[in-house]
C-alpha cells in the first residue's frame, strides 16, 4: 500500500511538469474479519487485499501500467504481494504492440482465452508479447510468453506453460470473417510430489457470419499432448456453434458444443494429476445459462470440457412495449458410459451411437435446466421480474451399473420488484424460494430454502442493504439454519465508492464462465473501498 502511494505521487508530479502525459489511477481495498465454518468446524478468518492499477497515458500512442496486488490473506485464492502485472504497450489503431502481462482470446476461447476472475481465485494472463495487426480485410496477431498457473482449490497443482502462437482473420465478402489459430505450448505440470513434461497442439479454426437478423458462430480446435519422458500421445476435439436470429419484437438463440479433450474412465477422470485434460488457456463457451439470482448461481452442475456435449436455446418475445418474456433450456451429457468389470477392476467403454448428442438416459451424468421469465415495465424506472428455474442433475453410479445414484433437483422461483418513488428515494424487494431434492442427503431428501433481499437507495449515492436467508436443510455444510446481512454502501462521487456489511452469509460453490469453486460460509465484517483518480 505504500508503494502504491509512492507511485502515485511521482505519477502526479510528473504529470504536472509534463502535460503530455496523462495518469490514471484505480484502487480497490478490501477487507474483512471474522469466522469461517465448515460443518461442526469454525475458525477465525481474516483477509485483507489491495490492489492497485496504474496507467500512464504516454505520447506517440505509448503507454504503461503496473498492477501493485497486496492479498495477505487473499478470502479466495493464492496469497500474493508485489507487482502483480507490468506492462508497456503501443496502439495506433492498426498496430497493437504489448510487452509485459495480457489477456487475450482467440475465436471463441477452445485453444485460447486468457483472462482473471478475481471472485473465484482464477487467473490466466500470461508474461510476454502480445502483438495484433489489422488493416482492411486482414488482421492477426501473435503470442510469445509464459503462464504460470497456480490452482487455488488443487493447492498441489502447479503448471508452468511456455507458449507461441498466433492467429490470422480474412474477411472475404462482407459480414463474413473467418480465422485460424495455432497454439504451441511447451508445459510443465508440477503434480503431487512429481512433474511431467509434455508438448502440446492446438490449432483452430473459426468462423462468424451477420447478416440482417441472422447471425452465425462457429468453433472448433484440436489438441494434441505428447510427454516428453515416454513419448506418449493424446489428443481431443472441441467444438462450439451458435446460431442467432433476430427479429422484430422476437429473438432466438440456439448453441451446441462438443467438448471432447480428454474422455476417460472414471479411474482416470477423477485423477487431478493427470496433465492431459483441457488446459488453464483454454476455456470455451458453457452453454448453460449464466443467472443473476443467488439461488440459481450455486451451481449443481460443473461443466467437462473434457467429456459433455450439449445445447442451449435461449428464446425472447416481445407482448407489447412494456413487458418481455423470456425462455432458456439447456440439455447436456458425457459421450459414451463404462461398466466395471470387477474380474480384472477395470472399466469397459460403451460406445454411443450418436455420441455427439447429448442424452437424458442416467447412464451419461445428464444435466438439463429450464428457465422462464416475465419481466414488465409500469414506468420507465419501475418495473416487475418473475422468474421458475427447474435444474435436474444425475451422477450415475459407475461402480455398481447405477444402483447408488447421486441425484439432484432444483426448482427456484424468484420475484423481484423495483420502484422509484422520486429522485430521493427508491427500492428493490426480491424475495427467492427453492425446493431442493437431494437424495444423499442423509435421511432428508427434500428440503426448503428461502432468501429475502431489500435494497433501499437514497438520492443515488447512499445504499442500504438487508439480506436474510433460511432453510430447513438439517445437514448443511455450513451447520447453520439462517443467515442475516446488512450492508451500506455510499458512492462518494462518480470514480470513488464504500461499502460496508457485517452479518452471515451461507456460500456454496460458484460458477462463472466454466471456472468452479465452493466458496466458505462466513459471518463477520466486511469493508471495501474504490477509488478512481
Amino acid at each position: 500500500m505504500r508503494l502504491s502511494s509512492f507511485v502515485l505521487l511521482v505519477m502526479l508530479l510528473t504529470a504536472e511538469v509534463f502535460p503530455q502525459i496523462s495518469p490514471s489511477v484505480s484502487n480497490y481495498f478490501r477487507y474483512g474479519t471474522g469466522e469461517r465454518s465448515l460443518g461442526t468446524f469454525k475458525g477465525d478468518f481474516r483477509y485483507s487485499e489491495n490492489l492497485t492499477d496504474i496507467r500512464v497515458g504516454l505520447p506517440y500512442n505509448f503507454s504503461a501500467g503496473v498492477r501493485i496486488l497486496y492479498d495477505t490473506p487473499p478470502e479466495t485464492g493464492l496469497e500474493y504481494r508485489g507487482i502483480k502485472r507490468r506492462f508497456a504497450e503501443y496502439n495506433d489503431g492498426d498496430l497493437f504492440v504489448r510487452l509485459g502481462d495480457f489477456s487475450s482470446i482467440y475465436g471463441r476461447g477452445l485453444a485460447l482465452n486468457l483472462f482473471e476472475a478475481r471472485g473465484l481465485g482464477y487467473d490466466t494472463w500470461m508474461d510476454g508479447l502480445n502483438i495484433r495487426y489489422s488493416r482492411g480485410m486482414i488482421s492477426g496477431g501473435l503470442i510469445y510468453g509464459d503462464l504460470d498457473f497456480k490452482d487455488s482449490i488443487e493447492i498441489a497443482r502447479n503448471e508452468k506453460h511456455r507458449i507461441r502462437g498466433g492467429n490470422l482473420e480474412i474477411t472475404p465478402i462482407k459480414n463474413l470473417k473467418v480465422g485460424g489459430s495455432f497454439i504451441y505450448s511447451e508445459s510443465n505440470f508440477n503434480l503431487v510430489g512429481f512433474s511431467k513434461e509434455e508438448k502440446v497442439l492446438l490449432p483452430s479454426v473459426y468462423a462468424n457470419y451477420r447478416a440482417g437478423k441472422l447471425s452465425f458462430i462457429f468453433d472448433a480446435a484440436y489438441k494434441e499432448s505428447e510427454n516428453i519422458t515416454d513419448k506418449s500421445r493424446s489428443s481431443g476435439t472441441g467444438v462450439f456453434a451458435s446460431v442467432t436470429y433476430i427479429g422484430d419484437g422476437f429473438g432466438i438463440t440456439l448453441d451446441y458444443k462438443n467438448y471432447r479433450y480428454d474422455e476417460r474412465d472414471p479411474f482416470g477422470r477423477n485423477d487431478i494429476t493427470r496433465s492431459t485434460r483441457m488446459l488453464p488457456f483454454q476455456n470455451p463457451p458453457t452453454a448453460i445459462k449464466e443467472h443473476s439470482y443467488t439461488l440459481l448461481t450455486r451451481a449443481i452442475h460443473e461443466v467437462d470440457f473434457n467429456d459433455e456435449t450439449g445445447f442451449q436455446i435461449e428464446i425472447f418475445y416481445s407482448l407489447d412495449e412494456n413487458t418481455g418474456l423470456n425462455f432458456n433450456g439447456s440439455l447436456s451429457s458425457r459421450h459414451n458410459s463404462f461398466s466395471y468389470d470387477e474380474s480384472i477392476f477395470t472399466f469397459r467403454k460403451e460406445e454411443r451411437y450418436l455420441s455427439f448428442l447429448p442424452s437424458a438416459d442416467k447412464k451419461f451424468f445428464p444435466y438439463y435446466e429450464v428457465f422462464g421469465e416475465i419481466e414488465h415495465y409500469f414506468s420507465e424506472s419501475n418495473y416487475m421480474k418473475a422468474a421458475a428455474g427447474y435444474r435436474s442433475k444425475v451422477f450415475y453410479d459407475e461402480f455398481f451399473g447405477g444402483k447408488n445414484n447421486h441425484e439432484i433437483t432444483s426448482l427456484v422461483i424468484p420475484l423481484q420488484l423495483n420502484n422509484t418513488i422520486s429522485d430521493f428515494y427508491s427500492y428493490e424487494a426480491e424475495i427467492q424460494g427453492e425446493r431442493v431434492y437431494d437424495n444423499f442427503n442423509r435421511g432428508q431428501e427434500v428440503f426448503y430454502n428461502l432468501l429475502f433481499t431489500f435494497i433501499n437507495t437514497v438520492k443515488s449515492s447512499l445504499t442500504l442493504t438487508l439480506r436474510y436467508e433460511l432453510t430447513d436443510n438439517n445437514h448443511d455444510l455450513s451447520g447453520k439454519k439462517n443467515w442475516f446481512t446488512i450492508e451500506a454502501g455510499y458512492r462518494i462521487n462518480q470514480g470513488n465508492s464504500a461499502v460496508i456489511s457485517y452479518g452471515s452469509e451461507r456460500g456454496g460453490q460458484i460458477c462463472s464462465n466454466g471456472v468452479c469453486r465452493y466458496i466458505q460460509p462466513f459471518e463477520g465484517f466486511r469493508v471495501s473501498l474504490l477509488s478512481n483518480f
